[in-house]
């Protein structure tokens, strides 16, 4: 089964080496959702539906001497796992947040974040836990230096970003050097392909113009030659003319190249405008 490129960042950000303790507590203000003391209502300090998101949980409390737990259960067909601790006192979610804005939005991205699929038009967001929390998430992601949309849906509270460039930034403030490199290689290859199709578009149009161009021609003059009019032309415009009707499909150079002697394309182009000239006059004089 090919993991989502959601679950990739996740994975990555989730084996990120710890930080300081002011930025474990940060991010474990946002793995949580919460915006005051779990302690006062009694609940866990992480519920989470994935395994390595509840590693990660467990690390940083680990690391904080909150002695958690896991405490495995079963909603509907998903396995649940929530996290409980002891009763050491948090520091201050704002407080936290100053220390450490990008702990708080790794957290909260680990658990209720979203990017698209990396060959898709970019968007990333973090669904917040409620409106305090958005208030948050969007204060910390402006103190790392992106400005983020706020929106809601399904009456849940959302920031996102819908720019290639400052989602790869802000992931690698987060930690995900390796998406980064990623999403980059892949704004890379979306240019390069983009040259070739204009290129390519190009190339094509101009063949198109100079094969109607080579058609146009061929049909007239093959009129005048079975009149036997060319026989009229100075030799070099005649010589021209009969490799033209010979072969419409041919580009200057290959013409020119085919001439005795061979000319330049510069050349050619030259004569083949005294050639129209000649067949709009021959048009009038008909």
């Amino acid at each position: 089964m090919t993991w989502s490129f959601t679950r990739q960042v996740k994975a990555e950000l989730a084996g990120t080496p710890l930080g300081s303790l002011p930025c474990c507590w940060a991010e474990l203000w946002g793995l949580s959702g919460r915006v005051s003391d779990p302690y006062e209502d009694g609940g866990p300090w992480v519920e989470a539906g994935s395994a390595f998101v509840s590693r990660r949980a467990y690390r940083l409390m680990k690391h904080l001497d909150l002695d958690p737990s896991i405490h495995i259960g079963r909603h509907t067909h998903r396995v649940t796992f929530s996290l409980w601790g002891n009763d050491v006192p948090p520091p201050d979610l704002d407080q936290s947040l100053r220390d450490c804005p990008a702990g708080l939005v790794r957290g909260a991205f680990l658990m209720r974040g979203y990017v698209s699929e990396i060959d898709r038009p970019v968007h990333f967001e973090i669904q917040a836990a409620g409106p305090r929390q958005s208030e948050t998430l969007a204060w910390a992601v402006e103190a790392l230096g992106v400005v983020p949309h706020t929106s809601s849906r399904r009456s849940q509270p959302l920031i996102y970003l819908k720019d290639r460039e400052q989602v790869a930034y802000l992931l690698g403030r987060l930690g995900a050097h390796q998406t980064v490199l990623a999403i980059q290689s892949q704004s890379v290859v979306k240019s390069m392909k983009n040259q070739i199709n204009r290129l390519v578009n190009s190339e094509t149009a101009n063949m198109k113009r100079s094969v109607e161009s080579g058609l146009k021609d061929a049909e007239k003059l093959s009129a005048l030659g079975a009149r036997g009019r060319l026989s009229r032309l100075p030799e070099n415009l005649r010589e021209l003319a009969e490799a033209r009707v010979a072969h419409p499909e041919w580009s200057f150079e290959e013409l020119g190249r085919n001439l005795h002697p061979p000319i330049s394309k510069s050349a050619v182009n030259h004569r083949l405008r005294r050639l129209r000239l000649w067949l709009e006059q021959e048009s009038e004089n008909r």
